[in-house]
């Protein structure tokens, strides 16, 4: 049994004008637990909508997601955010972080919205952002901060929460190439060190060769 095994998956989008989009047709693959994962293809080729489906984000028209054997797309709506909470951490494009929050506030979050106490919220997210070279910046918000830095604030945020697998759709999207460079070289680390799986939608070549496994995506359906 895989980790996480997709079963012949379709999305189709709501009808607009009478006309439906479909994203997905029919995708079937497996993650296995600790891969360093890639779902590579250009814009539009539906690799954030399946990210999205295995996240627990949105739902398949039809097919199957199976998370350790469990079925999410049957998980009742009111369970689900508690099997995102345990289970999966983001690392979204645009950061997702809160503005009002300092870097250290926003890694805790995850955290205290699983019911942590204060001081090991405090003592993990010190020690992860240490690690991923935000010891100084801790206290800087936001918007005090550069886009390569936001990012390792989002991913300490997703690994010292204890998830079993980390999403992140297009990481580098936004990073020079030597920042990306250092970002994925710490994930990858993450990955080693703490048997993280990591699953990626891409298009950046350095993802891509960073990859231990790959599949590739093309107008809704794995081509290799």
């Amino acid at each position: 049994m895989a980790f996480i095994e997709i079963k012949n998956v379709f999305k189709t989008y709501a009808e607009i004008a009478g006309i439906s989009t479909p994203a997905l047709n029919g995708i079937t693959l497996n993650i296995e637990k600790g891969d360093f994962a890639a779902i590579a293809g250009p814009s539009g080729s539906g690799k954030t909508t399946l990210l999205n489906l295995i996240g627990a984000l949105d739902k398949p028209t039809r097919g199957a997601i199976l998370f350790e054997g469990k079925d999410i797309t049957a998980i009742p709506p009111r369970q689900l955010s508690e099997f995102r909470l345990k289970e999966i951490g983001f690392v979204f494009q645009s950061y997702n972080l809160i503005n009002t929050l300092t870097a250290i506030e926003n890694t805790e979050y995850v955290m205290l919205l699983q019911g942590l106490d204060e001081k090991a919220r405090r003592e993990r997210s010190e020690a992860i952002l240490k690690r991923v070279g935000l010891g100084p910046f801790m206290h800087r918000r936001p918007t005090q901060m550069s886009g390569g830095q936001q990012q390792r604030v989002a991913v300490a945020r997703a690994i010292v929460a204890g998830s079993k697998v980390i999403l992140a759709d297009e990481p580098t999207a936004n990073l020079d190439s030597k920042t990306a460079g250092g970002l994925l070289d710490l994930m990858k680390e993450m990955n080693k060190e703490k048997g993280v799986t990591f699953l990626f939608s891409t298009h950046d070549k350095m993802v891509m060769e960073k990859a231990d496994k790959m599949f590739q995506i093309r107008d809704g359906s794995i081509i290799g």
